[in-house]
């Protein structure tokens, strides 16, 4: 369950496409700052920053042209950055410093950190121990340039090619004095190179991933990485079955350690299991991987829960997965991310932010997002401290639905069945494929067990042929399905 929000924007905002750290955690401020892009168009980027007790957020606007933007949680001011477009096609790295220091809303103007048009489409920053900025950009061959600026932005120290074309970025992290930027090649070798100052960079290295092989055909997904206090880096990735053609796919969600050590899985184990878009966070011992299960739908109506898995001693051992998400009622999508530090001060507390559209209840924001069109949404920041083994033990059983409908495609009738691991209120609406509420089917309490509903065609001649959806709604739930009437 969804545990300490620490705010939410209401409706006036589009998550756009945050795949990579638009959320950043300052362990030494208590400084934690958001950006996304807003409801526009032309791209406007809002900053968000929260006090050291969480207790309010700070809104800054940045006007900008930029994309899939990262946020920097560097001291004792915070920066943002962001690739940028070009007559109207990806390019330009751009950043921007808030010189009057955390929660001032004093921010410069954005500056051309590439510079020009480099033909990026990833902008990733971070601190140095010297206090330099890092930036990461991949071009369109896929090779991986840095630049080395100053605190203040005023000055470029270095600037190169840190990983050849063709070059598939996994992650980047700075912690425990060292940057340490990681990629692998179509052949899935994986490759790193590290640096303390910005300037010299080790040589190539090699990190022999043990792959594990669950399916015949296996597809990697998604992947991330972060470096431990003690200097670790640790590598998350998921691996999906290729041989399935409905998304989504069946996938499974593993950790690696070491170099030359088998892989451990963190997500849900079982063999059907669709666990896929991992993201990484580590902290004093702690390291904590959240990742997706899709809670009901498929393909654009894929409903998302968010789980999370933790280790309380660097990766060694770990926990079992636990849903974030089951009392959100909106439709989640997979636009989740931690931020890569977690708060010295708590147990294993975590920070994560997600989306929710609100505009259409079932259909996936990222795929409106995809098709050009970006949906007023919901985003939450929120804070969660990991469970230990003597609670997870005591806790209640995840909300269960089971919600199937026989026949389907429906010529008559079909029987809408579900079954409740809890008593709880029910409600079941028919959706038209545009998303309009077509008829309310049952509002009432259920006690747990099994139960069926019946939708009669034959007394309701309003309903023609086409895809329909069937959701039902708890206090703390959501479950929608296709239902296709096909007389």
């Amino acid at each position: 369950m969804l545990n300490y929000v620490i705010t939410d924007s209401g409706s006036e905002y589009s998550m756009w496409g945050q795949s990579h750290e638009c959320l950043a955690y300052n362990p030494v401020v208590g400084g934690l700052q958001f950006i996304c892009r807003n409801y526009t168009i032309s791209g406007a980027l809002d900053v968000w920053q929260s006090d050291s007790i969480f207790s309010m957020f700070v809104l800054d606007q940045q006007i900008g042209t930029g994309r899939y933007p990262h946020s920097i949680a560097s001291f004792p001011g915070p920066h943002i950055s962001f690739p940028y477009l070009i007559s109207g096609a990806w390019g330009g790295m751009g950043a921007q410093y808030e010189s009057g220091g955390w929660y001032s809303s004093i921010w410069d103007s954005v500056v051309d950190i590439g510079p020009g048009n480099l033909n990026t489409h990833l902008c990733i920053g971070k601190q140095l121990p010297n206090t330099n900025l890092i930036f990461i950009g991949l071009t369109d061959n896929d090779e991986i340039i840095y630049r080395t600026w100053n605190y203040s932005l005023s000055q470029q120290i270095a600037s190169g090619v840190v990983a050849p074309a063709t070059s598939y970025f996994w992650g980047f992290d700075v912690n425990a004095g060292t940057a340490y930027l990681f990629w692998y090649d179509a052949n899935l070798n994986v490759y790193y190179k590290t640096t303390t100052d910005g300037v010299n960079w080790s040589s190539i290295q090699t990190y022999n991933l043990v792959w594990p092989n669950p399916f015949t055909n296996n597809l990697v997904y998604w992947a991330q990485m972060v470096v431990t206090d003690a200097g670790n880096p640790i590598l998350v990735f998921d691996i999906i079955n290729g041989d399935d053609t409905d998304y989504p796919y069946v996938g499974k969600v593993y950790v690696s350690t070491a170099s030359g050590q088998p892989c451990t899985e963190v997500g849900i184990t079982n063999l059907g299991a669709e666990c896929f878009y991992p993201t990484i966070a580590a902290g004093g011992n702690y390291v904590v991987v959240l990742f997706g299960h899709p809670r009901t739908g498929t393909g654009q109506y894929t409903f998302w829960d968010i789980y999370y898995n933790y280790s309380a001693d660097n990766g060694l051992n770990w926990a079992t997965p636990r849903c974030l998400t089951s009392d959100i009622i909106e439709h989640n999508n997979c636009l989740w991310q931690i931020a890569k530090r977690l708060n010295p001060n708590g147990n294993g507390q975590f920070f994560f932010v997600f989306g929710s559209s609100i505009t259409d209840p079932m259909l996936d924001l990222y795929w409106n997002i995809n098709n050009g069109t970006p949906t007023r949404a919901r985003w939450y920041v929120a804070r969660n401290e990991v469970v230990g083994i003597s609670e997870e033990k005591n806790a209640p059983p995840p909300f269960k639905h089971n919600l199937t409908i026989i026949p389907n495609p429906v010529v008559k009738s079909a029987s809408i069945s579900f079954n409740l691991n809890r008593n709880s209120f029910v409600q079941i609406d028919l959706y038209d494929a545009t998303g309009r509420s077509v008829k309310t089917l049952t509002t009432d309490n259920f006690s747990a067990g099994n139960h069926t509903i019946t939708l009669d065609l034959k007394s309701d001649g309003r309903l023609s042929d086409g895809v329909y959806f069937i959701r039902m709604k708890t206090s703390d739930y959501q479950a929608v399905e296709k239902l296709i009437i096909r007389r």
